[in-house]
């Protein structure tokens, strides 16, 4: 089984977040398998295979507008191999939460990675070294017109 797609967004109201993720099964008892474990760790689970407006639309929407305290917003173009996600998140503080990612694989071209990350004004230059230094493709998506539309708090 793959990942071929995953979708976080942290909501500042409820204090949780709304992942959405994508697989590639070989056969039906790995989806199955999948999920119960996904419940036995209390993971509330929704399979959406059958479900045609999830797929074509609503899943680009995930979690909506957050009130996010210092949140910056980049696009990374992750190499396709393995471990390129963990490097990833090796890379990046402990001390910033990630507050949003949308991981799409792209086949053997790479993945292009969209990821919401708060870092304090006084951290940003930390966070420019630490992402030059990682060696990912990567651009600020901030100041972006539809990121300010559909997932930005129109108050900050």
């Amino acid at each position: 089984m793959n990942i071929t797609e995953f979708k976080y967004r942290y909501d500042s109201n409820a204090k949780d977040a709304l992942v959405l993720y994508s697989v590639g099964i070989y056969t039906d008892n790995e989806l199955g398998l999948m999920v119960d474990r996904m419940v036995s760790e209390k993971l509330k689970t929704v399979n959406l295979t059958d479900n045609d407006l999830a797929k074509d639309h609503l899943r680009y929407f995930i979690g909506g507008r957050s009130e996010i305290k210092d949140e910056l917003v980049y696009r990374f173009i992750f190499p396709e191999r393995p471990g390129a996600l963990m490097n990833f998140l090796d890379a990046f503080s402990p001390r910033w939460n990630i507050s949003l990612f949308h991981y799409r694989a792209q086949g053997e071209t790479g993945a292009n990675v969209l990821v919401g990350i708060q870092v304090p004004p006084e951290d940003f230059d930390e966070f420019r070294s630490r992402a030059e230094n990682l060696g990912y493709e990567y651009m600020s998506e901030h100041n972006n017109e539809i990121y300010r539309l559909l997932l930005r708090d129109p108050k900050i």
